[in-house]
């Protein structure tokens, strides 16, 4: 399972969304706000993360792998678009942290992740027709 470079991906992915639990979204002059305090941003989070975490485990089931994985990219876009918006509507002097770019970051490792699973799911669908089609054969 491990030694899949679709699994590393995945992990990436995962440590990524995982890091923003404790990360700072958005630092004024007054205040800095977490992740974790905005309840939305929170459970885009824990939803994104738990997807992308899950579908580690589902090395078995490639199709099922695949159908997680560009849903929880789409989410992950979604979610990067939520946060561009927060950022264009922010209060003035505020700045935003290098983490409000790792759903984009995830996204992008989740779709590589994805094109590596399918890639691995032909393989497995053309090995299986050569050996059924020897069958017939005989």
């Amino acid at each position: 399972m491990i030694q899949r470079i679709q699994t590393l991906l995945l992990l990436a992915a995962s440590a990524l969304l995982f890091t923003m639990f404790f990360s700072v979204m958005a630092t004024s002059a007054q205040e800095s706000v977490k992740y974790f305090e905005i309840k939305p941003v929170l459970l885009m989070n824990i939803v994104t993360f738990a997807m992308a975490f899950i579908s580690i485990f589902l090395y078995k089931h490639r199709v099922i792998q695949i159908r997680i994985s560009i849903f929880n990219t789409v989410i992950l876009l979604a979610f990067q678009g939520w946060i561009l918006w927060m950022f264009f509507n922010r209060p003035e002097g505020s700045a935003f942290s290098v983490s409000a770019l790792f759903p984009v970051v995830a996204a992008i490792l989740s779709f590589i992740a994805m094109r590596y699973i399918a890639r691995d799911e032909a393989i497995v669908r053309s090995t299986s027709r050569i050996r059924n089609s020897g069958r017939a054969r005989k």
